[in-house]
């Protein structure tokens, strides 16, 4: 899906065509051609963001819509709908993704075009690519079970455990805690010290002491707003993992018929492929401060 960044004005691409009798297309200028763009609200509803009729035309059948930044310049996914009238009408659906362009990457777009030898002044694929970039980091984040760089997690719901002596959170490592409030809304006092598992994501008080605040025994539930990461900046086996990972899913580009690594003999059923190359995946089984990458449980 395409991703553009916070502040940057989107280019809707039109193309009409009418169907002939002989069963075969071509171009034609349609009667009129209106553009709704909606965002998406987290209910799943879609509110809309403007519309236009008024498209540059390009050619005979061709046009584009610019929709100002300013229309689309809330973080979120965007769908849209092209309607056209006359001898070529029909409805061109389409999405796309507005991010913040200060968000940290796994592979910026420059270092990730270097690693396709793609000249930096080449922008066709830079959508493309940026669209992987953000799946693999996605995947990372599965794996390692939590975000790649320190992000602030906001009233995460819990519940203590271990007779209210333990308070997990779902993502790690662990960096810091800023609050945890109970059940009842008040804020659990954690002024004389926590003692974090980074690792498996546990708090827990100095010297094992219960979590004393404004709520019951029966009422263990609580919510967390802390940290959590690999720090400022990205790992660099993330860095050089999703290199790999990138020109792998860049080569299935080719065809059905992958061409092997040098040095590397791969077998791969027909129909079938990989997301994650075997070297990658070895970067990835590392440690930083001796903390391993891969989010791991043991029952």
């Amino acid at each position: 899906m395409p991703r553009y960044p916070q502040g940057q004005p989107f280019t809707i691409p039109i193309t009409v065509k009418q169907r002939n009798v002989d069963g075969t297309y071509s171009l034609v200028d349609a009667g009129s051609v209106t553009t709704t763009v909606k965002l998406a609200a987290v209910d799943g509803t879609l509110t809309t963001t403007g519309t236009y009729s008024a498209p540059t035309h390009d050619s005979t059948g061709t046009y584009h819509q610019d929709i100002p930044a300013a229309d689309i310049n809330v973080i979120g996914h965007y769908q849209y709908a092209v309607v056209t009238t006359g001898s070529g009408a029909g409805v061109q659906p389409g999405e796309f993704d507005v991010f913040d362009p200060f968000e940290t990457a796994v592979l910026p777009l420059q270092d990730a075009k270097d690693a396709l030898n793609i000249p930096q002044a080449t922008t066709t694929s830079d959508t493309e690519i940026m669209a992987y970039v953000a799946t693999i980091e996605a995947s990372l984040r599965g794996m390692t079970g939590g975000p790649v760089v320190n992000r602030t997690i906001t009233a995460e719901r819990s519940e203590m455990m271990a007779n209210q002596t333990v308070i997990p959170v779902r993502q790690r490592p662990l960096v810091s805690v800023t609050s945890i409030t109970s059940a009842s809304g008040g804020a659990i006092d954690i002024s004389a010290g926590l003692d974090l598992d980074s690792n498996a994501g546990l708090i827990r008080r100095k010297l094992g002491l219960p979590f004393y605040g404004p709520f019951f025994q029966w009422l263990p539930a609580v919510t967390v707003t802390y940290v959590a990461g690999w720090g400022t900046s990205v790992p660099a086996s993330f860095g050089v993992a999703a290199r790999i990972i990138l020109q792998h899913l860049w080569d299935t580009q080719r065809g059905a018929a992958g061409q092997p690594l040098q040095g590397e003999e791969l077998v791969t059923p027909p129909g079938f492929g990989y997301a994650i190359p075997a070297a990658a995946a070895e970067l990835l089984d590392g440690s930083l401060g001796g903390m391993p990458f891969v989010s791991e449980a043991y029952v």
